[in-house]
């Protein structure tokens, strides 16, 4: 776990609050190292998250940690992540780690990362690309990078070990599109690099949870829990509800029309096409004190 020392000298500027709601644009600029043959795959997931996270709810910085790219007393605008394929351990070991490293504090006191890093295996990646799952691997790191799992003790939407995510946004589609009552549960099963950082599902990954969006995806499908399984559509779902999570921690979002139930094309999912530990992908978390 990251200690993450605040900087605490203030900035003129930075006490001139905007007297609407600041927001701007949200862009990921990935500084990527090693085979190129593997860029395209995180410009991919950049561009991608960039779609459903247009900007921030507010922005405006007004304190940062003392290794943040962002600048007091100006719009936040940019992630900045060092990405890299390198050799760790060889196959089956470690496959890498990623989250934030840096965040910014907003005037809304919202905690939003502003540098981070992804690092994985080559030994291990050349399975994934081979079993065709490496850019679902990467979308899945890059949201930890962002602040799922990662920032929402900064930002009093989870307590560890609590398994419930308290966000209001969040919330509203776990009972609005899941069907369900309370908040949305967070896996306290598997590894460190798992529990505490994820959606909750059937522990390992192996069944299905009987928690269904109205296109009848069952939860274990979704992105962000903590087992990646393919359904029979070929790639994790986005929910809504992880759209959700990230305003709830400072972020603007486009949430994503969802078809009638009688509109779809397919009634059930077919069995387990993958079935990877993310475990065996550790993140960092990011603390510290807020001043």
């Amino acid at each position: 776990m990251l200690r993450l020392s605040l900087l605490f000298c203030f900035s003129w500027v930075a006490l001139h609050l905007c007297n609407s709601p600041c927001s701007a644009e949200f862009i990921i600029q990935v500084n990527y190292t090693g085979d190129q043959t593997y860029k395209p795959l995180f410009d991919d997931a950049a561009l991608r998250w960039q779609s459903l996270i247009p900007g921030y709810r507010n922005g405006f910085v007004v304190n940062r940690t003392s290794g943040s790219s962002a600048t007091i007393g100006s719009q936040l605008t940019t992630l900045r992540i060092n990405a890299s394929v390198v050799t760790i351990d060889g196959i089956g070991g470690v496959l890498g780690s990623a989250g934030p490293n840096q965040y910014a504090i907003d005037q809304q006191s919202f905690r939003l990362a502003t540098d981070g890093s992804m690092q994985f295996d080559v030994a291990d990646v050349t399975n994934l690309v081979n079993s065709g799952v490496f850019d679902d691997v990467i979308l899945h790191e890059m949201a930890h990078v962002m602040g799922f799992g990662t920032m929402w003790n900064l930002n009093s939407v989870y307590t560890d070990g609590s398994g419930e995510f308290t966000g209001a946004v969040a919330t509203s589609f776990w009972q609005s599109e899941f069907g369900q009552t309370g908040t949305p549960n967070v896996e306290l099963g598997g590894s460190e690099g798992t529990r505490d950082g994820h959606w909750d599902e059937v522990n390992g990954g192996a069944g299905f949870t009987n928690i269904r969006d109205p296109l009848g995806r069952d939860m274990r499908y979704e992105l962000m829990t903590g087992w990646l399984n393919n359904d029979s559509q070929g790639s994790p779902f986005i929910s809504n509800m992880t759209l959700g999570s990230f305003v709830d921690i400072g972020y603007q979002a486009n949430f994503q029309a969802v078809p009638e139930p009688s509109s779809l094309l397919f009634a059930s999912m077919a069995g387990v096409v993958l079935l990877i530990p993310k475990s065996l992908r550790t993140f960092r978390k990011t603390s510290g004190n807020s001043g």
